[in-house]
């Protein structure tokens, strides 16, 4: 049977699988340093701290040794160059050591052992570059003796204490990282419980979905693997789940094409995790029982960077726009009420980005507010739209409260036009890839609204060209584009066509 693991069975399984079960319910909620760090960035942490700790021993260390020896605090400025470069080939051998991996941050005996070697090693190379260079005499043996066990002792207790916390922010389930869920057959599941999707991939499962067994290879079971797909694209949308992990045989090729192809309609990257086989191969390789690696087999459209450049232009260009075009927007708020009975501005529900359901900004052009099931376009002399409402849908002008949507993150100013939910539902049903078009947030204008696909479009083989367009911006996707589009727009709009 098909299951999914609510968020908060979920943070109890994962402490089971820590062998915590004894932590009580005080210590699952205390506060871990790691609440806002991700899995994969505790290394970083650690490294940082080390870093610091050493720098911080050797001035301590030094002006308290010449302090009570000599009765000067010595060259301080020596102090901290001695501490910066021991710090730093210590980190460096660390690493080396994977010292700072999660999974060996989590055992006392590797940290123990790693510090020691790495310390030995570190304070035997910096000290035979500071002899070989003669460069060592305000550092006398006393302090270095002292900045040697003073290091040792800070390391080996920050090392403890991110154990700690670690252990703890694992259990209460606090950890930042990717939030995913996985589908996978039930042999591969049990094979991958959450902490261990969380030590080798740095994830968070929000979710788990159960596919019917391997074996099965009938027309139900194809048929009912679909609708747990469905069932987990429907959580992963209401969870803003970040990625999809896929856990499934990969000889089995036709299935997971099949699976494929039905989680595109998610605007997430796919990662096919490997198999038991390939696991035990990886880890013949390594030795390392974490040591994974995972297929991209769907990627986001936008990578983080883009996804970033491209808000800030947005936020830019719109904070600007809305300061430019106040007196037109008050004007045209003003006229609407003056001539008909109804708000200036009204809200009608649209499908954004990852199908999420939000309400546009519109200047009122009709004399009816529909928001409902059931939707008439607006057509040529359509009585329902006011005199100068007409003007407004021509110019597009009735679009401008839309740079209120964009500060608020659920538009942005080039991309896929978005329809009310009634026609969206209708669309996805009869056009091929329509849901790809949620992969990116909806637009003020966009790639299709430049080619003439302005206003209503009843006719589905105009829809069909409509949504290709939007795909082909979505997959050519750059800051220029949307300059250009921006540009185009301007020239389009003042043509008049196709908006009424």
């Amino acid at each position: 049977m098909g299951s999914v693991r609510e968020p908060q069975q979920q943070r109890g399984w994962v402490m089971s699988h820590l062998s915590l079960t004894a932590v009580s319910s005080r210590a699952s909620k205390s506060r871990s340093i790691f609440r806002k760090i991700s899995y994969r960035r505790v290394g970083v942490f650690a490294a940082i701290s080390d870093f610091a700790l050493i720098l911080i021993a050797s001035v301590a260390t030094g002006i308290g040794y010449h302090a009570l020896a000599f009765e000067t605090d010595g060259d301080v400025g020596s102090f901290c160059a001695i501490g910066s470069f021991c710090g730093s080939i210590f980190v460096i051998f660390s690493k080396s050591l994977e010292l700072y991996q999660p999974d060996a941050l989590l055992s006392s005996r590797a940290q123990f052992r790693g510090i020691l070697i790495a310390w030995g090693s570190a304070l035997l190379f910096g000290f035979s570059i500071l002899f070989l260079l003669k460069t060592g005499a305000h550092y006398s043996r006393g302090s270095t003796i002292g900045f040697s066990l003073v290091s040792f002792v800070l390391l080996v207790a920050s090392h403890s204490a991110v154990r700690v916390n670690l252990r703890r922010a694992l259990a209460d389930g606090s950890l930042a990282g990717p939030r995913v869920i996985t589908i996978g057959d039930p042999e591969e599941l049990a094979a991958k419980p959450a902490l261990r999707l969380l030590r080798a991939h740095g994830t968070r499962e929000v979710g788990r979905f159960e596919l019917s067994p391997a074996a099965d290879e009938s027309h139900s079971s194809l048929a009912y693997d679909l609708a747990v797909v469905d069932s987990g694209i429907r959580f992963a949308q209401s969870q803003r789940a970040e990625q999809v992990l896929l856990a499934i045989r990969w000889v089995d090729t036709a299935r997971r094409d099949l699976i494929c192809e039905r989680l595109r309609a998610l605007p997430l990257p796919v990662l096919l995790l490997p198999d038991r086989f390939v696991s035990s191969v990886l880890f013949q390789a390594s030795g390392q029982p974490y040591a994974q690696t995972a297929i991209e087999v769907q990627r986001a459209p936008l990578s983080r960077h883009d996804m970033t450049a491209k808000r800030i232009f947005d936020v830019v260009v719109a904070s600007m726009g809305l300061v430019i075009l106040s007196p037109l927007l008050l004007t045209i708020g003003i006229a609407i009420k003056l001539e008909s009975a109804g708000p200036a501005i009204f809200r009608q529900r649209r499908k954004g980005f990852n199908g999420e359901v939000f309400g546009i900004y519109k200047f009122r052009t009709m004399t009816v507010l529909e928001d409902g099931p059931v939707i008439m376009q607006a057509q040529r002399n359509d009585h329902r739209v006011t005199l100068l409402g007409r003007f407004l849908r021509a110019s597009s002008m009735d679009e401008l409260p839309q740079f209120f949507n964009v500060l608020a993150g659920e538009m942005s100013l080039v991309g896929p036009r978005p329809h009310t939910v009634a026609h969206d539902e209708t669309y996805s049903r009869s056009i091929d890839n329509y849901a790809l078009r949620h992969h990116v947030k909806p637009g003020i204008t966009g790639w299709a609204q430049i080619h003439g696909f302005r206003g209503a479009t009843t006719d589905p083989a105009l829809m069909d060209q409509r949504v290709q367009r939007d795909l082909w911006y979505i997959n050519n996707w750059s800051l220029w584009l949307d300059l250009r589009i921006i540009a185009r727009t301007v020239v389009e709009v003042l043509r008049f066509r196709n908006a009424y």
